[in-house]
């Protein structure tokens, strides 16, 4: 499918949710051991609620920069594919100052001492709105669920930069081709541990890999990944 792709990753997300739509996306277990699994469709809502904010609020556009510092958690993976949905290119842990928008968790805000008004997404297991937070910041788990279901944007078509990370620039075509090389059994359930916070699997494979065919992925954060391996299927651990 990646030889077959022509960077308009919107359609590739609504082929997968028609095709497999009884099968997981994404699995997330947290290190309290709290379980959130997204199907395709929940995944679908997400990325178009996600993808409204950034043009609605965001004023972003196809070539904008969006600076994301989210940990090891199922909104970065929401959050970056709706930054692709709309064209947009991920700056993995780069300069905050340096990008359009910035996106980041409430741990991490204060320490991003150049960026303007960063939006800040919940790391709530379930996504719920984050509570106490300061000013100058703009609530983007908020902005995010005031928007319809449905994408009523433009969905970006033709394959432009999708990421830059650690001095490397993929476009969409070359991320999926990256990921279909790495993983060539698409109907695998793959398991990512506790990965690098510039890993590129780790950024490219969870919002990807489902994209090729019925596979799935599952992020852990723990000490121990064999109950959990078995526990949730896993045929390949990363």
């Amino acid at each position: 499918m990646a030889r077959e792709f022509d960077g308009a990753l919107w359609p590739l997300i609504n082929t997968r949710v028609r095709d497999h739509s009884g099968q997981p996306f994404l699995t997330s277990i947290d290190s309290q051991g709290f379980r959130t699994e997204l199907s395709g469709v929940t995944l679908l809502n997400a990325v178009a609620k996600n993808a409204g904010a950034l043009v609605d609020e965001g004023d972003l556009e196809p070539g904008s920069t969006i600076a994301i510092y989210l940990p090891w958690h199922w909104q970065r993976v929401t959050w970056t594919l709706a930054a692709w949905t709309i064209g947009a290119v991920v700056l993995a842990q780069a300069d905050a100052a340096s990008a359009d928008l910035v996106l980041t968790d409430l741990a991490t805000v204060d320490s991003l001492k150049d960026a303007d008004e960063p939006w800040v997404v919940s790391m709530h297991p379930l996504g719920l709105v984050e509570s106490g937070l300061p000013t100058n910041v703009i609530d983007a788990t908020g902005l995010s669920r005031m928007q319809p279901d449905a994408l009523l944007v433009p969905p970006a078509v033709g394959d432009d930069r999708a990421i830059f990370i650690d001095d490397q620039s993929l476009s969409r075509v070359a991320a999926l081709d990256w990921v279909a090389s790495k993983l060539p059994d698409t109907s695998a359930r793959v398991l990512i541990n506790q990965p690098d916070a510039n890993d590129l699997a780790a950024w490219l494979i969870p919002a990807l890999f489902p994209l090729l065919g019925s596979g799935s992925v599952i992020m852990t954060n723990t000490a121990d990944t064999s109950s959990i391996s078995q526990q949730e299927g896993a045929t390949h651990i990363l």
